[in-house]
């Protein structure tokens, strides 16, 4: 093992950990959406640390993902209902002018 070799031992670390802070922002802002349309108000801070806490870190201590092989099957068809729900509405027309859902846009992409 040469002398650099904790450059590429920080990096891997470095790269794990904002990764990890970047999927936490995404979950956060999700979840700070989903939890206001069900009449919750929370904090961006608040659902960061609250997903962090108790969705991903104990993802992290898990020793073997072979637990997790269900979720990436839930993962897979939640992202094909998605794509085939945006399909729909895009050939119906909801978010163009006079559709079903252009109300719901905010005002700067309509």
């Amino acid at each position: 093992v040469g002398r650099g070799a904790w450059i590429v031992a920080l990096n891997t670390a470095l790269m794990a950990g904002l990764g990890n802070l970047a999927y936490s922002m995404i979950l956060a802002d999700t979840s700070r959406s989903l939890l206001s349309s069900a009449g919750l108000d929370f904090s961006r801070t608040a659902c960061l640390i609250g997903v962090t806490v108790i969705v991903l870190f104990p993802i992290c201590l898990v020793r073997k993902l072979e637990m997790l092989a269900p979720f990436s099957v839930v993962g897979l068809a939640g992202m094909l209902f998605t794509v085939i729900v945006m399909f729909i509405r895009c050939k119906d027309g909801s978010y163009t002018a006079g559709g079903r859902y252009v109300n719901d846009l905010p005002p700067e992409l309509r």
